[in-house]
């Protein structure tokens, strides 16, 4: 098993990564806003799920545990196969996912790559007692706001995986305004 990755970043493509491991050269294939983010020459570590089947073995990785964990629940779905939980995870973030399913939303769910309306409430119906409790952070910013604030961040030049990370950790009181705030001080601290 391979559970995770660091190295440098050799080649990006639209949603893969060549990860120069050693004298190794590792293809990974990931969501889009982390793909987005990179460039050759950066270094990268990665939590990774090896996708083992009888035609294929493929490597997915991601930023955070969180997407990891997000994906493995993905592919619990009946009928979500792993390039089909990569193109969600290429819509939205995994504390979107988390809202989506709470709220019933299929429509923001189907506006993933690879995710119709029927599979969508799939995962809605299979994952709504698996995601447990919205955690703090997902309760506090309405998914509105937090588009917004990251729309506003991503129209400032930031990448995309950077203005989330940041958002995830800046606290905002509810306004859009409080929360690119709170981004822009937590990107400047970095």
């Amino acid at each position: 098993m391979i559970a995770g990755l660091r190295g440098t970043v050799r080649r990006v493509q639209p949603m893969g990564l060549t990860v120069a491991v050693g004298p190794v050269d590792v293809d990974v294939l990931v969501p889009a806003p982390i793909a987005m983010a990179l460039a050759p020459g950066k270094d990268v570590d990665l939590r990774t799920r090896l996708y083992v089947r009888d035609d294929q073995i493929s490597l997915f990785g991601f930023s955070s545990d969180d997407e990891l964990g997000m994906f493995n629940l993905l592919l619990s779905v009946s009928g979500v196969g792993p390039r089909a939980a990569m193109g969600v995870l290429s819509a939205l973030d995994a504390a979107e996912i988390r809202q989506a399913i709470a709220a019933d939303d299929t429509r923001a769910l189907a506006r993933a790559p690879g995710i119709g309306q029927r599979a969508a409430a799939r995962i809605v119906a299979e994952l709504k007692g698996k995601i447990g409790a919205l955690t703090p952070a997902d309760r506090d910013q309405r998914p509105d706001v937090r588009s917004a604030a990251l729309e506003a961040l991503l129209n400032m030049g930031y990448a995309a995986a950077e203005a989330k990370r940041a958002l995830e950790s800046a606290a905002a009181d509810g306004s859009v305004e409080d929360a690119v705030r709170g981004a822009l001080g937590d990107l400047a601290d970095r």
